[in-house]
């Protein structure tokens, strides 16, 4: 997400960071390793985003998969499927930033409260609930572009909009600024599901892992890591897909 967030690069180098300092009970410096890996992501996973799209809209029952990336393809090349590339990648840093920044924050805030009040540490219930909350303001930051992104695929609009820009000046212009807003809710209810369950199986399955230990190879620890990073978001994935 648009749908897979974070579903694998950020295993590889987002969530080590963020995920090892919040092991260690330290803030992050810096939520800038998750948002280049949510950009690689977006260019690896952008063709199958645009084939999924496509059948979500399709009128009437979905084609197979293989006929969608035959008439993606037929409608102009490899590039079609990358349609739709811009406004995803200009939603990538500043989403992540949003959900990166206030799940931490919201872990931290909740690991306070709990020392304050002398109560034991729960840390999946904690990545559980700083999840579910950074999913609102990441939704706030991302259905604008996402709108545009899904206006840009949807083969009915084919040939009405030239470009990313040309699309946002023609909703602003003809639908007004809150049409930008059009899903917002299912928007939030997706990622608000995904982060929840994504963060709170990444917390449980470290701690299972970590339980067998790496022998201190950095290699076996980034397996480790990506993946539960992976199990974490096929998981995550269950739960959110009726709401994307």
């Amino acid at each position: 997400p648009a749908s897979t967030p974070d579903l694998v690069f950020t295993a590889f180098a987002g969530l080590p960071t963020l995920l090892g300092a919040m092991a260690a009970n330290e803030r992050p410096s810096s939520v800038l390793p998750g948002m280049v890996a949510g950009i690689l992501e977006t260019l690896a996973v952008q063709p199958l985003d645009m084939v999924k799209t496509r059948c979500q809209i399709y009128q009437g029952t979905n084609p197979s998969l293989l006929r969608c990336f035959r008439d993606v393809f037929n409608e102009g090349g490899v590039l079609r499927f990358y349609r739709g590339l811009v406004p995803e990648l200009a939603s990538t840093a500043p989403a992540r930033m949003a959900m990166y920044s206030s799940f931490t924050w919201t872990r931290h805030y909740l690991q306070d409260l709990a020392s304050s009040r002398g109560a034991a540490p729960r840390h999946g219930l904690e990545a559980f609930a700083a999840g579910f909350a950074s999913g609102v303001p990441e939704s706030l930051v991302v259905t604008p572009l996402q709108l545009v992104k899904v206006r840009l695929q949807a083969k009915e609009h084919l040939g009405r909009y030239r470009n990313a820009f040309h699309c946002v000046r023609t909703v602003l212009m003809q639908e007004g600024i809150m049409a930008l807003y059009t899903g917002l809710g299912p928007t939030i209810g997706r990622n608000c599901v995904y982060n929840s369950v994504y963060f709170w199986a990444q917390f449980e399955l470290r701690e299972i892992g970590a339980e067998g230990g790496d022998g201190g190879s950095y290699a076996l620890h980034l397996l480790r890591i990506s993946g539960c990073a992976f199990l974490a978001g096929a998981l995550a994935t269950c739960f959110n897909a009726p709401f994307d």
